[in-house]
């Protein structure tokens, strides 16, 4: 399948490794147990390991580690308190984030709205799961071509087309299929068209990676939200008591029910934790 290349010249303006679109995944699967405003999202080991490979490629050092990762954290924070408050401002309902996954570019992290993408998890009272997505067009169009290039998920569409006056429109039909696909890549969460109960038409937002559902007649984001039936069955311990289970040799996740991919990338996220100072990235 080809990849769609309507914002290919946007993707080129990136220049660091000629060319080469360096967008990561980063992660935190366990906001539920969060009391800070802000939380870290880490790299998986994939994104570790393609960034790799572009630091030996360019000279830029034998690897991608969590001394570039601390050098200035601020650029993979995401803001917890902003979706919360907009999700219960739309739905009149109190709210929990539980997870949240983003594609950064290496060395821009949040900078970049344009070049990032967002999908935010909470849960309303009665534990149905939720999805905010905020995506720049190019970086939106980058993940749905990956998404659609891997062999381990059903997902083969577009979500923009262009017509031959070159109008550029979107597909809410495969978008919304394009975040069932994002969450079993971020969260191993199995979510079926069945269960998609209603959602917010997609519009075009402005401002920052954190600003959530600014509006704007011509921002360069789009953004939607997407209410399952799906219940969100993750029982998982705090950072604080996984932390010291990691520093005490103890294993991670035994009782989580979630593919050795996720249970991999949860302890790496641990990992670089336990490597900044502090873990726990912005205060109460």
């Amino acid at each position: 399948m080809a990849d769609s290349e309507i914002f290919g010249k946007k993707r080129a303006d990136y220049l660091k490794f000629n060319g080469n679109y360096a967008a990561g995944t980063f992660l935190d699967n366990n906001v539920q147990k969060s009391n800070y405003t802000k939380v870290a999202l880490v790299p998986t080991i994939d994104t570790i390991n393609s960034w790799s490979k572009l630091y030996k490629q360019f000279k830029l050092g034998e690897d991608y580690s969590n001394d570039q990762y601390w050098q200035d954290k601020s650029k993979y924070l995401s803001d917890v308190t902003q979706a919360k408050e907009w999700l219960e401002e739309l739905f009149k309902d109190a709210f929990k984030i539980t997870a949240i996954g983003a594609e950064f570019l290496e060395s821009v992290g949040n900078r970049s709205s344009e070049n990032s993408v967002q999908l935010t998890e909470a849960t309303d009272m009665d534990n149905n799961c939720y999805y905010i997505l905020q995506s720049g067009f190019p970086a939106l169009e980058a993940k749905s071509n990956a998404m659609k290039q891997s062999p381990d998920f059903a997902y083969d569409r577009d979500v923009f087309n262009v017509d031959d006056q070159r109008n550029i429109s979107f597909d809410e039909r495969n978008m919304d299929l394009l975040i069932m696909a994002m969450v079993k890549d971020y969260f191993d969460r199995d979510i079926t068209p069945q269960e998609l109960v209603s959602k917010l038409p997609a519009f075009r937002v402005c401002g920052t990676f954190n600003d959530y559902g600014r509006p704007a007649s011509d921002g360069n984001r789009l953004c939607t939200i997407i209410k399952t039936s799906h219940k969100n069955d993750l029982n998982q311990a705090s950072d604080e008591t996984q932390l010291a289970a990691l520093k005490a040799g103890k294993p991670l996740a035994v009782d989580v029910d979630r593919s050795a991919a996720w249970k991999v990338n949860e302890k790496k996220r641990l990992e670089w934790l336990l490597a900044g100072e502090p873990a726990a990235q912005v205060e109460k």
